[in-house]
């Protein structure tokens, strides 16, 4: 169990400077059917790369200001905010360029990260 005042005190904990983002794992991660609970923080404009998660993924944003992005949809997210990600839907998600974010996220199933479209040179 994780009290409020514990999840407040980590989700105040930014990444370490230069990393954009830091996951602190309540539950795994098992990255198998077990769930894998963690704890999320995103410095300013920190993001995620372009994912999926192959049983799916639940994020409640717990402070900040942020961004849901899939299929070219861009949608800002903020406290309270429960964004459903469904099973193998390549999305991305992250701080806007003015506000930190943190979110507990909760998966199954592991994740991936497919490989960028060819002669893109990105991913």
């Amino acid at each position: 169990m994780v009290r409020a005042d514990e999840a407040a005190a980590r989700a105040a904990t930014p990444p370490e400077p230069g990393s954009g983002l830091a996951a602190q794992w309540l539950e795994g991660p098992h990255n198998a059917a077990q769930l894998d609970v963690g704890l999320v923080t995103l410095a300013p404009g920190g993001a995620t790369p372009p994912h999926v998660h192959l049983g799916g993924q639940v994020i409640v944003v717990l402070t900040g200001e942020g961004f849901v992005e899939t299929e070219g949809e861009r949608i800002e997210i903020g406290p309270g905010d429960v964004v459903i990600t469904p099973p193998g839907e390549l999305h991305t998600h992250g701080a806007v360029s003015h506000s930190p974010m943190a979110h507990l996220t909760v998966t199954t199933g592991g994740y991936s990260f497919p490989e960028p479209p060819p002669g893109t040179g990105t991913r």
